[in-house]
């Protein structure tokens, strides 16, 4: 499993990678021993899943759970770091997965976000003979 986000960028196009490393560093920032567990490509946007709660901690491992202060502090956490996350899957949308430049979601075979270069270089599916 993927430890942090630059472990996982292989899942996205180069384009999303500058997006990535950003989220990356404000998640460090507000949790420096955050980890996820995938990073992909969904319907033309960025999918981050983050390992949250319990599970991010030795609380399996110990079977001890955190103090009520340490509990509320692990749920502000994850809540802010659900916050970067959607933001970067939302901006995800208005740039370009290939190169990086501004795109939108094109409808094709799949939903890609792709700017205009990129979207005239993307391989078409014959069209279907009419019965």
């Amino acid at each position: 499993m993927p430890e942090q986000i630059p472990d996982d960028l292989g899942g996205v196009g180069r384009g999303w990678h500058p997006l990535l490393l950003e989220l990356h560093e404000d998640l460090r920032a507000l949790i420096p021993d955050y980890r996820v567990t995938q990073v992909k490509e969904k319907y033309g946007t960025l999918r981050v899943y983050l390992v949250s709660g319990l599970l991010r901690g030795p609380y399996l491992e110990t079977g001890t759970l955190p103090s009520e202060e340490e509990s509320k502090r692990m749920a502000w956490q994850d809540r802010q770091a659900s916050r970067l996350v959607h933001a970067a899957e939302e901006r995800s949308g208005t740039i370009c997965e290939a190169c990086g430049a501004p795109g939108e979601p094109r409808k094709g075979a799949w939903i890609k976000t792709l700017c205009d270069t990129c979207h005239g270089q993307r391989p078409r599916r014959p069209a279907r003979p009419a019965r």
